[in-house]
C-alpha cells in the first residue's frame, strides 16, 4: 500500500488555502485602510485643535480695545490683529511697568485667511509693537499682510516680522465679532453689576451709545433701563450716567442712595417697545470726579470733607449731591438756656446759678486753632462791669482709645483772649460800645476732640451808681470751670463754696455766658488723586467744574499734569509745584496740561462773619465766625482722545422691571470677543490606491480677551 497525495488532492489543498488567505489578506486591507483612515482623522483633528488652541492662549492674554478686524464692517472677516505681552525675563509672568499694573504690549499678532492655492490661515507676529501707532496704522498694517501674505513690508518704524503657516488645505476659514447683549432683570432692586459690553475702534470726540430694547426675561415685569455709571473712551474712567446727554429717548437721574451708586444717583429710563432706544452722549475722551475719595485713592485733604450734602440741590438732583467743602459747622453748639431750663436766648440773662462742663465734641474742634469760641454777653443794665483772667480749664480728657490727646493737657489753665467784632482787644476794658465779648484760645493753640472745658472768670463792678451795682465780684479764683450769678439771699445759702464772702450782693444782672458757637475753617483745600488718561502722546486738556460758592465765599483750581507717576502713586513727579501753578478758568485749557497724568486742587476761601450763628444782622468780613463755604460737585477734565480700540463698559443697576438691552457705538456693533471657525482638510488615499477621500475636520473657538485695559 502507497501513502501520498495525488496531484488532484494537491490542487484542491493547494486552491482552499488561497481562498483562505486571500479573505485573511482582504480583512485586513480592510483593516489598515480603516486604520489609516482613522489616524488620519485623528491627526487632522489635533491639528485643528493646535490651531485653535493657539488662538484661544494669544486672544485670552490680548487686550480687547487692541483688537483690529479686516475688512472693516464685513464679517466674517478676513483677518485680526491684537497686541501681545512677552515674558522677557523668563519668569513665567507677563512683563509689567515699572509701576507693576500696566502690561508692556511688544508684540502684535496677526491671524489671517490666506486665500490663494493652497488656502492656509497664517499667524504673522510683529515683535518690538510700536504702540504709539494709531487705530489707522494698525488697520492699514493688518491689510498689508492680508494682500502681501507676510509681513514682511508691512511693519511699523522700529517693528520686525516673522509669518507662520498654520495649516494648509484649509476648507473654511472665518473671524466673526461676539455681538453683545446684557439682561437688566434682577429680582432685587438696584443690584450692581459691571458689564464690559465690547470694543470697537473710537475716534476723538462725543459718541453716542444707544441701548436697544431686545426683549424681556420672563421674570421681568418691565422694560426699564437704570444705568450708574458708563465708559467708553481710551482712559476708561467711569462718567455718571446721570450727567450725560440725551440725544434720543426719554431719561431722569433716580436717586439710589450714596454708597450704594456712584455720586449716589443713577440714570433711569423706561423702554417703551422692542427696537427703541435710547441715545447717550459720551466723550472721548474726559476725566470727571463727583464723588472726591473712594477705595484705592489717593487724595490729600487740609481743613475740607466730603460728604453727601442734602442742601446742595443742583437741577435735577433733589435728595442733594456728593460735595467736598470746608470742615466744620456754623452752629450754635451750646446755648446757657439749655442749662438754665430755659427755652430762649434771652431767659440766659436771669440771675441762675450753676457750674457748667462743656463737652467738645470733634464736630466743634477745628484743627486751624478755630475754636471753641465763648461768647459772653452781659445784662443791658450793667454798663459798668469788668471782666478778670478769662481762662479755660481742661477739667477732663478722653481716652487714648477714643480721640487723639489733646494739646493742653487735663488741669492746665488755658488762657484766652478777648474779641470783640473779630477784633483783637488787648483785654475786656478796650472793649467798648459792647453787649458781647468773644473768648477765644490764641492762634494756634487748641483743645483735643472729646474733651470736656471748663471756664473760669472773675467780674467786677467799675463804676458805682446805684446800689443795684454794688457786686464787686463773682466767681472764685482757682476753682475751675465756674462761674456764678447770685440769684438771691438762698441761693448764696445753698452754695457756701463761694458764698462766704460777705461782699457778694444781690443785684438786677450780671454778665451770663449764653452760647458757645463754632464756625467753618478759616481755609483749606483738595488735592485730587493723579488720573492716568492713558494718552500716548500729547494733547491739551479742559478744566471745568460746578459748585456753589455763596456770596463772601471764593473757590479756586488748580490743574497740573506730567509724564511720570511716583512710586506711591500720589503724586506726578515731574508735574510742576503748585505754588507755581496758576490759577484755572472753568472752561479753560489747562496750561502746560498735556502730560498723561492729571491732578487739580480746589483751594476754599469761606465767608467771615462777625456775629454768632444764633444771631441775624451784623457785618461780613470781619470774623471770627466763618458763617458760609464753597461746595465743590462736580470737576470734569477733558481732552481729544486717541483714535483707538476701546471698551465699553457700564456699571448697570438691575431690577425686577429690568428689559434685554443691545448695545451700538454710533450705530456699530461692539466687539466683546473674537470666534475663529475653522474647518481643514485632508485628501486620504482609498483601499485599492485609486480612489481618494476627503476627510475634514471642524473646531469652533469664542474668545474674551481677559487683559483689557491694562495698558
Amino acid at each position: 500500500m502507497r501513502n501520498g497525495f495525488t496531484m488532484m488532492e494537491t490542487l484542491l489543498a493547494t486552491s482552499v488555502l488561497a481562498l483562505v488567505l486571500a479573505g485573511a489578506m482582504g480583512s485586513w486591507l480592510l483593516f489598515m485602510g480603516k486604520s489609516n483612515r482613522a489616524n488620519a482623522q485623528a491627526e487632522l483633528d489635533m491639528q485643528a485643535r493646535r490651531v485653535v488652541e493657539r488662538f484661544r492662549a494669544d486672544m485670552r492674554n490680548a487686550a480687547r480695545e487692541t483688537i483690529v478686524f479686516f475688512p472693516e464692517g464685513a464679517m466674517p472677516y478676513r483677518a485680526v490683529g491684537f497686541a501681545l505681552a512677552a515674558d522677557d525675563d523668563g519668569d513665567g509672568l507677563v512683563d509689567l511697568d515699572a509701576g507693576g499694573s500696566n502690561i508692556l504690549w511688544r508684540q502684535t499678532v496677526v491671524y489671517h485667511v490666506y486665500e490663494r492655492s493652497p488656502t492656509q490661515m497664517r499667524r504673522t507676529i510683529f515683535t518690538d509693537r510700536n504702540n504709539g501707532a494709531t487705530a489707522a496704522d494698525y488697520y492699514s498694517q493688518i491689510r498689508s499682510v492680508v494682500e502681501s501674505g507676510s509681513g514682511g513690508g508691512a511693519c511699523l518704524p522700529g517693528e520686525s516680522a516673522s509669518t507662520d503657516v498654520m495649516f494648509e488645505n484649509l476648507f473654511t476659514g472665518k473671524l466673526w465679532h461676539a455681538e453683545s447683549t446684557f439682561d437688566a432683570y434682577a429680582p432685587v432692586a438696584n443690584t450692581a453689576e459691571r458689564v464690559t459690553f465690547g470694543s470697537l475702534p473710537l475716534d476723538p470726540g462725543s459718541h453716542t451709545v444707544s441701548f436697544v430694547l431686545k426683549g424681556r426675561n420672563p421674570e421681568s415685569s418691565g422694560n426699564r433701563l437704570v444705568l450708574d455709571q458708563l465708559s467708553a473712551s481710551v482712559s476708561g474712567w467711569p462718567l455718571e450716567a446721570e450727567l450725560r446727554e440725551v440725544s434720543a429717548g426719554s431719561a431722569a437721574p433716580v436717586y439710589v442712595g450714596f454708597g450704594q451708586a456712584g455720586a449716589g444717583y443713577g440714570l433711569t429710563a423706561e423702554i417703551g417697545a422692542v427696537g427703541e432706544q435710547l441715545d447717550l452722549e459720551v466723550a472721548n475722551d474726559a476725566i470727571e470726579e463727583c464723588q472726591f475719595v473712594g477705595e484705592g485713592r489717593n487724595v490729600t485733604i487740609s481743613n475740607t470733607v466730603t460728604r453727601f450734602d442734602a442742601t446742595c440741590r443742583p437741577t435735577g438732583f433733589g435728595q442733594g449731591v456728593c460735595v467736598t467743602a470746608l470742615e466744620g459747622q456754623y452752629a450754635t453748639a451750646w446755648l446757657a438756656s439749655e442749662q438754665s431750663g430755659s427755652g430762649s436766648l434771652g431767659d440766659a440773662f436771669i440771675p441762675t446759678n450753676g457750674v457748667l462742663r462743656i463737652p467738645l465734641l470733634p464736630a466743634y474742634i477745628r484743627q486751624d486753632g478755630f475754636g471753641p469760641v465763648f461768647r459772653l454777653y452781659k445784662g443791658m443794665l450793667n454798663g459798668g462791669l469788668r471782666l478778670e483772667n478769662p481762662v479755660c480749664w481742661v477739667y477732663a480728657t478722653p481716652s487714648a482709645a477714643a480721640a487723639p490727646s489733646p494739646d493742653v493737657p487735663a488741669g492746665e489753665p488755658l488762657p484766652l483772649l478777648c474779641y470783640q467784632n473779630g477784633v483783637l482787644r488787648a483785654s475786656w476794658a478796650e472793649c467798648s460800645n459792647f453787649q458781647y465779648v468773644d473768648l477765644r484760645p490764641a492762634e494756634g493753640v487748641r483743645l483735643g476732640p472729646g474733651c470736656t472745658a471748663m471756664l473760669s472768670f472773675r467780674v467786677r463792678v467799675s463804676s458805682f451808681g446805684a446800689d443795684r451795682f454794688a457786686a464787686y465780684e463773682v466767681g472764685t479764683p482757682g476753682v475751675p470751670g465756674c462761674w456764678f450769678i447770685p440769684g438771691g439771699e438762698e441761693s448764696l445759702v445753698r452754695e457756701p463754696t463761694w458764698s462766704t464772702d460777705p461782699r457778694l450782693k444781690t443785684i438786677d444782672r450780671l454778665p451770663a455766658l449764653v452760647a458757645m458757637a463754632v464756625g467753618y475753617a478759616d481755609g483749606g483745600d483738595y488735592v485730587s488723586h493723579p488720573y492716568d488718561t492713558g494718552l500716548q502722546v500729547r494733547a491739551e486738556k479742559t478744566l471745568s467744574w460746578d459748585a456753589d460758592v455763596p456770596a463772601g465765599t471764593a473757590l479756586r483750581l488748580f490743574a497740573r499734569s506730567g509724564d511720570v507717576l511716583s512710586a506711591d502713586g500720589f503724586t506726578i513727579t515731574d508735574a510742576p509745584e503748585w505754588s507755581s501753578v496758576g490759577t484755572a478758568s472753568s472752561g479753560g485749557v489747562i496750561a502746560g496740561g498735556a502730560g498723561r497724568y492729571v491732578q487739580f486742587r480746589a483751594v476754599f476761601v469761606p465767608e467771615r462773619f462777625s456775629q454768632f450763628p444764633s444771631l441775624s444782622g451784623g457785618s461780613s468780613g470781619t470774623g471770627p465766625f466763618v458763617r458760609k463755604t464753597p461746595r465743590l460737585w462736580r470737576v470734569l477734565v477733558s481732552w481729544s482722545g486717541q483714535e483707538k480700540m476701546v471698551d465699553v463698559v457700564a456699571t448697570l443697576l438691575k431690577g425686577p422691571d429690568g428689559g434685554l438691552f443691545g448695545v451700538e457705538v454710533d450705530g456699530q456693533p461692539m466687539i466683546r470677543g473674537v470666534t475663529m471657525e475653522i474647518e481643514i482638510f485632508k485628501d486620504v488615499v482609498a483601499l485599492g490606491g485609486v480612489k481618494r477621500e476627503r476627510l475634514r475636520s471642524a473646531m469652533t473657538a469664542e474668545v474674551e480677551p481677559r487683559n483689557s485695559l491694562k495698558r
